[in-house]
């Protein structure tokens, strides 16, 4: 009967312990500050500062632990003990909050607005690696029939127009940000994807020039058996194909802003050593003699290496004596939203 007892008791004290427990710990519970953050975390503590830039707590379950700080612009709200709530909004004139909205958004489609003047159509995709390294790559299609030929060294058909030329090219780079475009506590980037740049490229260009009348002359004497003089000349006219392709590495200066959370806009200019080389698909060859008259209308007197003398390779200029070349472009990008199925508008988050 005493064992009972004693173990009635124990029970008891036990039962006693554990409601104490739970009761101080729903009282500690209560008694404490909530905050909830815009990652849908709700994090129990106690604040013990609330600031212009960080909220400052410690842990409900440490409160003799260390102090936790967490970016204003990251919380939602936060509600005291004494039920005390406040939602934050965003200060639009803060610089600190101006890209907030698209913090996560690190992707972007671009185009050149001006490349149709350059006979090509131009896109490129940016994407953010790691904060300050972005990967940037530009491709675009090469046609002259767009608007009148910019090439400084203009190939033609037997009809006299511009030969027909398409052609493709592609820049790998990377971007590294310089970081002085930044939010002014703790000198943070303003986004992943504004600011001043150093972009590396690799560059490679292709180009087919097609149907291309190449003319040489040679004997150019008086022709005495013609009784009214003048003079003649042995001539060899070749038709062909002439495909050429350039490569090479590029260092470039630039820089992009961002329009309204929605657009990029961005400019560079670079420089590079590029190589060329060429070759000739030919089609057909005629030859005879014709009066000395000066008339050599539209025809390439050279009997090869023509194509050495083209500058203008789209992705790229070229110097062709010395392989020296530059870059430059203007771009408009449209910023890819980050794709959440289970994102909300702020006044229906929960948590």
């Amino acid at each position: 009967m005493k064992t009972q007892n004693k173990n009635f008791q124990r029970m008891a004290k036990v039962a006693a312990f554990v409601f104490l427990f739970a009761f101080s710990g729903n009282k500690m519970y209560s008694q404490a500050d909530t905050i909830y953050t815009k990652g849908h975390q709700k994090i129990v503590c106690k604040i013990i500062e609330i600031g212009e830039f960080d909220l400052k707590y410690k842990a409900a379950q440490n409160l003799e632990g260390p102090a936790y700080i967490i970016n204003i612009t990251k919380v939602y709200k936060y509600t005291l003990a004494n039920g005390y709530t406040e939602v934050l909004k965003l200060d639009e004139l803060s610089i600190e909050n101006q890209y907030v909205e698209i913090q996560d958004n690190k992707s972007v489609i671009k185009f050149q607005p001006f490349s149709f003047v350059n006979n090509q159509i131009s896109f490129a995709y940016e994407h953010v690696i790691k904060m300050g390294t972005n990967l940037d790559v530009e491709i675009g299609y090469i046609n002259n029939s767009f608007t009148e030929s910019t090439a400084s060294t203009k190939f033609y058909t037997s009809s006299g127009k511009a030969a027909p030329c398409t052609g493709v090219y592609l820049k790998p780079g990377v971007k590294f940000l310089l970081g002085q475009d930044f939010s002014l506590k703790g000198l943070k980037y303003a986004h992943a994807l504004k600011g001043r740049y150093i972009k590396l490229d690799l560059a490679i260009s292709y180009m087919n020039f097609q149907d291309v009348v190449r003319t040489n002359y040679s004997n150019y004497q008086y022709n005495y058996s013609n009784p009214n003089g003048g003079y003649t000349q042995t001539y060899t006219t070749t038709t062909s194909d002439i495909n050429t392709f350039a490569y090479g590495g590029f260092v470039n200066y630039g820089r992009q802003f961002i329009l309204g959370n929605v657009l990029t806009m961005d400019y560079y200019i670079g420089v590079g050593v590029t190589g060329q080389s060429h070759s000739y698909n030919n089609q057909s060859t005629t030859s005879g003699n014709t009066p000395g008259s000066g008339y050599y209308g539209y025809y390439n007197y050279s009997s090869s290496g023509e194509a050495k003398s083209i500058n203008n390779y789209h992705a790229f200029f070229r110097n062709p004596s010395t392989g020296l070349s530059y870059t430059m472009g203007f771009r408009i990008g449209y910023i890819l939203p980050v794709k959440n199925a289970q994102a909300k508008p702020r006044n229906q988050q929960e948590y």
